[in-house]
């Protein structure tokens, strides 16, 4: 899969409830490796979700993590 193939794509939580899309990536250059999926939820709301946290990406990303979880890391 390809980064234009994975922006955009619906980010369901660990209960299969929408949280948001996936707006961009943060990448380690020198290494080569994705550090966190920037997750944009509403208008306003970014999430940093690191890749140990992703179960599965197919046609959605789903998470291992709750959406509440999340709630209390807004950046």
């Amino acid at each position: 899969m390809n980064v234009k193939e994975l922006l955009g794509k619906e980010v369901l939580d660990v209960h299969g409830d929408k949280i948001g899309k996936v707006a961009d990536l943060d990448v380690d250059m020198l290494h080569a490796v994705i550090n966190h999926v920037i997750l944009k939820s509403g208008l306003t709301k970014k999430y940093n979700i690191k890749v140990d946290e992703i179960v599965t990406i197919g046609d959605k990303v789903i998470l291992r993590t709750g959406a509440d979880e999340l709630r209390k890391r807004v950046e």
